[in-house]
């Protein structure tokens, strides 16, 4: 049996077209999906993590879904800690520590006092550090390797993540998480020592119509500093 040439490069012909259109099929896919990813990092480098809530609907498909669910998984789970920290911190029993009530009611040992600021003080470094490991590149990156997809996918995932504005926020947030959680632990250091001194000298003063009355000036001052000192 005898094939002719001319039909086995008609053959060639039609096989030759049909890789080209398989490949723009494939190479229109990828552009698209790189297109969508490309849309939901903006979006989310758009967001208030505070205020505003993740699209966590997932626009694309395959191992580019994967790139997209791991993005979006991280940046809310970033954004439940940051709510995590903003509860902690307003707190109304931290801010009614010092009213005349307070003192009474837990004077003058003020056990459940210095326990209390002991926890929040650990509470908030524990969480702010999550936060701070979280704004890292390595961390970013641990997270997609968790998912096992190919290095093409991580450096897409990198690109997005790390080559975009979400990068840049978090490393302006990462700068400003480090100065405030040195401020807030200062801040309830200072206050343990508030009551640390309250501690030392409860034999020198009494709750006496809504005051804290001290037996000399020099004690009266040294309490006045300590207050001061949360105001600054």
């Amino acid at each position: 049996m005898k094939i002719k040439k001319k039909t086995i490069l008609m053959i060639l012909v039609i096989v030759a077209i049909l890789v080209l259109i398989a490949l723009g099929g494939f190479f229109g896919y990828q552009k698209y999906q790189e297109y969508l990813l490309a849309r939901e990092t903006d979006k989310i480098g758009n967001l208030d993590i505070l205020k505003d809530q993740v699209d966590m609907e997932v626009y694309t498909t395959g191992d580019y879904a994967v790139v997209e669910k791991t993005m979006k998984n991280y940046i809310a789970d970033y954004g439940k800690i940051s709510q995590q920290v903003i509860t902690l911190i307003d707190d109304d029993t931290l801010k009614n520590l010092l009213t005349v009530e307070r003192i009474e009611q837990d004077g003058k040992e003020f056990h459940d006092t210095l326990t209390y600021l002991e926890k929040k003080k650990t509470d908030i470094e524990n969480t702010m550090n999550q936060m701070i490991t979280m704004t890292s590149d390595q961390e970013i990156m641990n997270a997609i390797k968790k998912e096992k997809v190919s290095v093409s996918y991580q450096n897409l995932y990198r690109k997005m993540m790390l080559d975009s504005d979400i990068a840049t926020a978090l490393k302006q947030e990462q700068n400003n998480l480090i100065d405030t959680k040195e401020k807030t632990i200062v801040f309830i250091d200072n206050y343990i020592k508030i009551f640390e001194f309250l501690k030392a000298n409860g034999s020198s003063y009494m709750v006496s119509d809504g005051q804290i009355l001290f037996q000399n000036e020099s004690l009266y001052q040294q309490y006045q500093s300590l207050v001061s000192s949360l105001q600054n």
